[in-house]
């Protein structure tokens, strides 16, 4: 029952306490059927009492209408209470399977977490270690020496542009060229 036919290595040993929740749910499974059988042993008690009742009365020919009404009347009933209790226990055997999938699947998201969140940590470690390293820290001090040497050159040339009184609005190509310059590389 507890998984012993199946070899398991020490990674999928089940812990202490998912090895103790399913000693109990063993545990009380078999209160459960303990319970079913003392339910079926009088179930079964009340209608072999009926059909010997019954059979008594059919010996002694005695003409108790009544009676024999009654008497089948519980052995009706008798037969109504017996498949009521079976639908309950099977209804209650699909909830403790519904239960116990519940339980599995909230195992395995659990482990899913813990898995992102190890991956997620590594990533981020990883990260961390890639921005602090030297050849990053010297390649963004080279782009941002080149983005000032770019900006100054931007207002060199729009300078010249304004500085030379050319209608600059008129041409589209030059137009096009002076709003380029007007872009700020820094925010690129």
């Amino acid at each position: 029952m507890v998984d012993a036919h199946e070899e398991k290595t020490p990674e999928e040993i089940i812990p202490e306490k998912q090895i103790e929740t399913k000693i109990e749910d063993l545990e009380n499974e078999i209160e459960e059927a303990k319970v079913a059988f003392e339910m079926k042993k009088l179930a079964l008690d009340r209608m072999q009492l009926s059909i010997a009742l019954r059979k008594n009365l059919e010996k002694s020919n005695i003409q108790t209408s009544v009676l024999m009404d009654n008497m089948e009347h519980v052995l009706k009933l008798n037969k109504l209470i017996m498949q009521s209790q079976q639908e309950s226990w099977d209804l209650e055997k699909k909830l403790l399977d519904v239960r116990k999938k519940r339980f599995e699947l909230k195992q395995a998201s659990e482990s899913k977490l813990l898995e992102i969140r190890t991956e997620k940590n590594k990533q981020k470690d990883d990260l961390d270690s890639m921005e602090n390293s030297d050849k990053i820290k010297t390649l963004q001090r080279n782009l941002q020496m080149e983005i000032q040497i770019t900006t100054v050159i931007q207002h060199v040339l729009q300078n010249l542009i304004l500085g030379s009184k050319v209608n600059w609005a008129e041409d589209s190509a030059l137009k096009e060229t002076v709003l380029q310059l007007e872009k700020n590389l820094a925010m690129i």
